[in-house]
């Protein structure tokens, strides 16, 4: 039986509730006439955006060490929107001896002032504190508008081998970028677990064969928590939004359902504590008094994500942590946004899903003078 060319799924006509089902009819219509044969699912993403979620049963991080034994050289995809939720120590730590490239995708969705440099050297500091990469092989991209395509595809057509697995967790843009520097026609959607399977592909103008790999599930960033369709509204289409607050005393700021926090402490010599709160546009922000949060948070008709008022708040159980915060730092939320102190110190407490680890880091976006 062939292989759906989409997700890389095996094809079956038997059952259409599992993954790879197209009608036999159907499927040998399109083998006849020479076209690709993709599987149901496939099919109603590509031509009509919809999603037919399919259970497979396994954790493809669970096979990230045998994917590991077989290739010398890896493209590790991460999003520089959700940078800690993407580019994670535990995935650096199997690579450390492998020929990688770090494609940083998405970053045309910061503010136009943020100058691609400055970004570069942002990644490479963080990148450095994890492990060891060539500076030149942390390549900054985007699939939406193609800056930095030409030069990752320069970039794998140059090295000594002659297949190269690309990885990275759901959702970074894995399956674009393969669709950009391959004529592979690799089922892409926003929707999480869309690749099921290896897809073997090939590099443009190349003999090197590039191999799509399904994206990796964490299960510890706030997106998810929320079914896949709420994960895909949380995805940014354009540049991302962010908003100033000067945080008094008693008062509590909410993102999204999942998320709050208020500042503890501040200096004494200082006035209200400033901030930027960073998250994609469909992400709601929502400052209050603190004896209201429960209120908010139960009834949810100005907070968002959810989106769908069905969603139950039972199973998840709240984390507090707190952290003193310089001016010039961020607190990074994977799998939501991030908080960028602009007058500081200050001490903030943050409650979060238990599983979700906030991360102290140094400002991604810098103000400028």
């Amino acid at each position: 039986m062939s292989k759906c060319s989409g997700c890389g799924i095996e094809i079956q006509n038997q059952n259409q509730d599992k993954a790879g089902y197209i009608p036999f009819s159907v499927m040998t219509e399109r083998m006849a006439a020479g076209d690709e044969v993709l599987c149901q699912r496939c099919y109603r993403i590509k031509h009509y955006n919809k999603f037919l979620p399919v259970g497979m049963g396994t954790d493809f991080y669970q096979k990230l060490e045998d994917i590991l034994q077989t290739f010398n050289t890896i493209v590790w995809v991460i999003d520089i929107i959700d940078f800690e939720g993407t580019f994670r120590t535990d995935i650096a730590l199997k690579l450390k001896n492998k020929n990688l490239i770090i494609a940083v995708n998405k970053a045309d969705l910061l503010p136009n002032a943020v100058k691609y440099e400055e970004i570069k050297e942002w990644v490479c500091d963080r990148v450095s504190q994890v492990i060891r990469v060539k500076r030149d092989n942390i390549r900054i991209i985007s699939t939406r508008s193609g800056f930095g395509i030409n030069r990752l595809s320069k970039m794998i057509s140059e090295i000594n081998d002659t297949k190269v697995a690309v990885i990275g967790v759901t959702n970074v843009g894995k399956s674009s970028v393969l669709n950009e520097i391959t004529d592979a026609g690799v089922t892409v959607s926003s929707y999480p677990g869309t690749t099921l399977n290896f897809i073997k592909t090939r590099l443009k103008d190349s003999n090197i064969e590039l191999y799509d790999t399904p994206g990796i599930e964490p299960k510890d960033r706030v997106c998810d928590f929320f079914d896949i369709f709420t994960q895909v509204k949380m995805i940014p289409a354009k540049e991302i939004s962010r908003k100033t607050f000067r945080l008094q005393a008693g008062r509590v700021m909410i993102v999204s359902a999942l998320c709050y926090f208020k500042v503890l402490a501040v200096s004494e010599s200082m006035y209200d504590p400033v901030f930027l709160v960073y998250a994609p546009q469909n992400v709601s922000f929502h400052e209050t008094k603190e004896e209201r949060i429960k209120d908010i948070l139960e009834n949810r008709k100005v907070i968002v994500p959810p989106y769908d008022s069905s969603f139950s708040m039972e199973g998840i159980v709240f984390e507090k942590h707190t952290y003193e915060v310089n001016e010039g730092e961020d607190i990074a939320i994977p799998g939501l946004g991030w908080i960028s102190v602009r007058r500081g110190p200050l001490v903030m407490e943050l409650s979060l899903p238990q599983g979700v680890t906030p991360v102290v880091r140094s400002s991604l976006i810098k103000p400028h003078k």
